[in-house]
């Protein structure tokens, strides 16, 4: 009954952080960029971009990764520092609280 249960809770948390993800429209500077293989030795780029957040009435800047991968990593090397990105990103909090976006489409 206690391994039935453990196994329902674990399925129920998976059905939560995939509820978390959400789709948005993205439009930021790129910080810095960085070309990069996979455990698979795929190419992705990482990008790092910065947000503005409120916390108790405090403002600050949070830096976060915007990935791409696949067919969209070739659209993504056109880009670099400094660059103004405009793309549909899906926004992920995992459990231990690493927030990342990836690239869904870019936008031109």
């Amino acid at each position: 009954m206690k391994k039935l249960t453990i196994i329902l809770l674990a399925i129920l948390v998976i059905f939560a952080v995939n509820a978390i993800a959400a789709d948005s429209i993205l439009e930021t500077t790129i910080d810095s960029m960085v070309v990069a293989m996979t455990k698979n030795n795929a190419e992705y780029v990482r990008f790092i971009i910065t947000e503005p957040r409120t916390l108790d009435g405090v403002n600050y800047p949070k830096s976060l990764p915007l990935m791409a991968f696949g067919p969209l990593v070739e659209e993504a090397k056109t880009y670099k520092a400094g660059d103004a990105i405009k793309c549909v990103a899906n926004f992920r909090k995992l459990d231990d609280g690493r927030e990342s976006y990836t690239i869904l489409s870019f936008i031109q």
